[in-house]
């Protein structure tokens, strides 16, 4: 073997340990997760209060949700708080034609009655606290149908995974069939993820 030869041999062998010893030539780099295009849900499967997925309101970027109260009770009113990861979703009305900022709709449990209403929404960052009451507490009606609804949007380029959303066990409230106000009452919420 000519001393040319040899040093080609060693070079070669050099340059392959090199190249094995760093990875194989990756860079060390990986792919970006892949960016999310739709919400996600899955309704939760036990509870007594439940966040509830609408499927005819809701779109692939636009999730509504409906709060369902247990079959065995009667009530007035409830009201709720829900945070949710403000960097991937956004709180937002129902309907594009809901007047702006309203950011919850009745359900079809409560006879709201003539204005004023008791309906409000309120987003403070991630979070949204909404109320939904019939007017006294004379006919109390089953809470075993949607009380209200909520919605989120998702925000763009966000990638794809897990969203937190959680509705406060310390703030749920509903007024009964006895005109008491039960405090606090457990909300379970569901899965929700960008995909």
């Amino acid at each position: 073997m000519t001393p040319m030869t040899k040093f080609l041999s060693a070079s070669a062998a050099l340059a392959l340990t090199g190249f094995l010893a760093c990875g194989g030539g990756g860079g060390g780099s990986s792919a970006p997760p892949p960016t999310a295009t739709s919400l996600s849900y899955v309704d939760p499967t036990s509870g007594t209060y439940l966040l509830k997925k609408n499927i005819p309101l809701s779109t692939s970027t636009h999730l509504v949700l409906d709060l369902v109260g247990p079959a065995s009770a009667t009530g007035s009113g409830i009201t709720a708080t829900f945070s949710a990861d403000p960097a991937k979703v956004a709180w937002t009305n129902v309907a594009a034609t809901d007047t702006a900022g309203t950011f919850v709709q009745n359900g079809t449990a409560f006879n709201l009655g003539s204005a004023p209403q008791i309906l409000r929404g309120k987003v403070t960052g991630g979070t949204l606290q909404v109320t939904a009451a019939q007017k006294g507490t004379g006919t109390p009606v089953s809470l075993n149908a949607p009380l209200l609804r909520i919605a989120l949007d998702l925000k763009a380029s966000q990638p794809s995974g897990t969203v937190s959303l959680n509705a406060d066990a310390t703030k749920g409230q509903v007024l009964d069939g006895t005109g008491a106000l039960v405090s606090p009452i457990t909300i379970t919420v569901g899965t929700l993820s960008g995909q």
